[in-house]
């Protein structure tokens, strides 16, 4: 073995124990980020308000399907004559606007007003996840720019006015409560009883 050859296995050595050092940090990060749905020992889960925010996504994933599959339907003979542009703006519009009634209604029941707001945020990362795969999956730029369309109808504008709406309610409506103050030492010398 000459000098070269013990460079790049030195060179090598070093990539493998840097790929594992990433490899042990992703591995450790993925652990932290799924034990958050785990529950403590006295039964109740480590992060409430991630599993619950996470269980509304799903159910607002539905609504948002069952959303156009149900009022596309129906507005289809009102749209039919329309340019495409102003039948898929209305249609995504309408859908958005029944879930955010349906949405409002759950933040007016809810105590924690953050809910929502969360629940839209994991819709938000469910869409970024897809594209970023399709980007992947999809190398022909007409074929990704059909699906970028698709997303902005049926993804884009809907989740995006619901994380606007929710995140302007929690604003105004979350109010977190303050922590407990001990009172003054001079009050309870002073007070008369």
């Amino acid at each position: 073995m000459d000098q070269n050859d013990l460079y790049r296995l030195e060179e090598a050595r070093e990539q493998e124990r840097k790929r594992r050092e990433r490899q042990k940090k992703r591995d450790e990060w993925s652990k932290r980020f799924w034990s958050t749905f785990l529950f403590t020992e006295n039964g109740k889960p480590k992060s409430g308000f991630l599993v619950y925010t996470f269980c509304l996504s799903i159910l607002f994933i539905a609504f948002y399907i069952l959303g156009f599959q149900v009022l596309i339907d129906l507005t289809a003979p009102l749209t039919a004559s329309w340019p495409v542009f102003w039948g898929n703006l209305f249609g995504s519009l309408l859908v958005s606007a029944v879930v955010l009634l349906i949405g409002y209604g759950l933040h007016r029941l809810f105590s924690d007003k953050r809910l929502l707001f969360g629940t839209h945020l994991w819709l938000l990362a469910y869409v970024i996840a897809a594209m970023i795969y399709m980007a992947f999956y999809l190398r022909e730029a007409g074929t990704m720019r059909e699906f970028l369309l698709f997303v902005l109808w049926f993804a884009g504008i809907p989740v995006g006015l619901g994380t606007i709406v929710f995140y302007l309610l929690c604003r105004r409506d979350h109010h977190p409560k303050p922590p407990a103050e001990e009172e003054p030492e001079w009050k309870r010398y002073v007070r008369r009883s």
